[in-house]
């Protein structure tokens, strides 16, 4: 095999997915995927082209799904599962267009993405009728068109009984009893991993409700929304919650979500823009989150959750992590990292900063700058592990900067960055006067295969770079 032809075999394995209620068909490759995968040379794209959706009609569940998953705001992050060959992907928006708790699975030898877990109801829905009926309850306050809007509030409060339906305390915690997952989920961030030894598929949901004080403590606050809609006892039902982390797993043998429950101590893990990643060699799943914007304020810092003892540890003490960050000697809020098994580092993107932690000390060190930047709500970085660097697809200035995107190289063992020149099929820019408009990204490596994945959450098209052709 030449290097053009990378680390691709054109009779690639398959890999069956695991689903509720049974197994779903194997991936079958797709020979013009995979013709257009061996000709890829180094620092070379190309765009793969429209993907597939399995199964047929997902779009019932939102119409947004016709093009997969769609990218989830601030979720840019694909993991990639060895043991599948694939990559996967969950996460809620804010708001528009819908907020979901499925999973979904991308095969790249076929191009294809495939629901693996069916949605609950949708949270955005629930939050409209809210509205709607907080309306028309102001509204008959003010003595405005009365009968009519009690008519509305009646309305609206019998959907919003009907939405709540497939919810219940169960297991000790809240859930949508459709699959086990988080009620009203938001944004995800860089809060997403797969632990390949567990085969559960991570996510930081952050309903946290380790708090000290009670009007922070949202999983509690769910709860007790249900109850009065439901005409329950809030307070029966919260003492039912078990304590537990704001961490659900999918269990991709059982096919549905669990809440992360156990005995403390817990993250708090309420932090918006922190980053989870399992750590191989360490067989831990790692959270970091240095931010300011958490209700009350607190300082979190690192922690590592075992999934052998189901316990978490400190690794790092928050007041610690957030003098450092203070300095810029650690990153702080909306970032993104990726981890190197060879070098034993977690390399982390923080704007223009970039930064390493060290398992074995424990330690932060600020590194070279990057020359894009790293945003968890726009940017793209993997870890390459053929090539042995860190990409990073962003533009300088952020979210709605006007500059072009570009893909830099970060060799973890020179300490350097560079911006990559990249032939073949070009980076798709943006129209600078319509940033409404702009592509979503999300991405991953994929090592089987050999290229820097990139999916264009809203026209529904890939797009691959290879670095460097496979080492022997």
């Amino acid at each position: 095999m030449n290097g053009r032809m990378g680390a691709v075999v054109l009779a690639a394995a398959v890999w069956c997915v695991c689903v509720a209620g049974g197994e779903s068909p194997a991936f079958a490759d797709d020979p013009a995927v995979l013709e257009k995968l061996n000709a890829l040379g180094e620092r070379s794209a190309v765009l793969l082209g429209k993907i597939k959706v399995e199964p047929a009609g997902v779009e019932k569940y939102h119409g947004a799904l016709k093009n997969g998953p769609g990218r989830r705001d601030y979720g840019n992050k694909l993991v990639y599962a060895a043991d599948r060959g694939t990559a996967l992907y969950c996460g809620a928006n804010h708001a528009s267009p819908h907020r979901l708790n499925d999973v979904w699975e991308f095969h790249l030898a076929s191009n294809t993405w495939r629901m693996i877990c069916a949605p609950g109801g949708d949270a955005t829905r629930l939050r409209g009728m809210q509205n709607e009926a907080k309306k028309a309850k102001d509204a008959i306050e003010k003595g405005t068109d009365v009968e009519k809007n009690k008519a509305e509030l009646e309305k609206q409060e019998a959907a919003i009984k009907a939405w709540y339906a497939h919810v219940a305390v169960k297991d000790g915690y809240l859930q949508d009893t459709t699959n086990g997952g988080p009620v009203g989920p938001w944004h995800t961030w860089d809060g997403v991993t797969y632990d390949e030894k567990s085969k559960r598929l991570y996510w930081a949901v952050l309903d946290s409700d380790n708090f000290k004080e009670e009007k922070h403590r949202v999983h509690r606050s769910l709860t007790r929304s249900y109850a009065q809609v439901t005409g329950q006892d809030p307070e029966a039902l919260v003492g039912q919650l078990k304590p537990g982390s704001s961490m659900y797993y999918y269990d991709l043998e059982k096919g549905r979500w669990f809440k992360q429950l156990g005995a403390e101590p817990f993250p708090i893990m309420r932090g918006m823009g922190g980053t989870l990643n399992y750590i191989p060699d360490l067989d831990k799943t790692v959270w970091y989150a240095c931010v300011g914007n958490t209700p009350g304020g607190y300082d979190e810092g690192m922690w590592a959750y075992d999934a052998k003892t189901n316990a978490w540890e400190n690794v790092v003490p928050g007041p610690t992590t957030n003098g450092l960050m203070r300095q810029k000697k650690a990153p702080s809020e909306e970032i993104q990292a990726a981890y190197s098994v060879k070098h034993k580092k977690l390399v982390v993107v923080n704007k223009e900063m970039t930064f390493t932690f060290e398992f074995s000390s424990k330690t932060w060190t600020r590194v070279a700058d990057n020359p894009g930047h790293g945003y968890d709500s726009h940017s793209v970085f993997a870890y390459d592990s053929n090539a042995d660097v860190c990409l990073l697809l962003s533009k300088k200035g952020g979210q709605w900067s006007k500059e072009p995107w570009t893909l830099a190289a970060y060799d973890i063992g020179k300490d350097a960055w560079e911006v990559v020149e990249v032939q073949g099929q070009a980076l798709h820019q943006d129209d600078p006067e319509k940033a409404w408009l702009s592509e979503q990204r999300a991405g991953y490596y994929d090592p089987k295969l050999n290229v820097f994945v990139i999916y264009y959450g809203r026209s529904g098209q890939t797009f691959v770079y290879r670095h460097r052709a496979a080492q022997k």
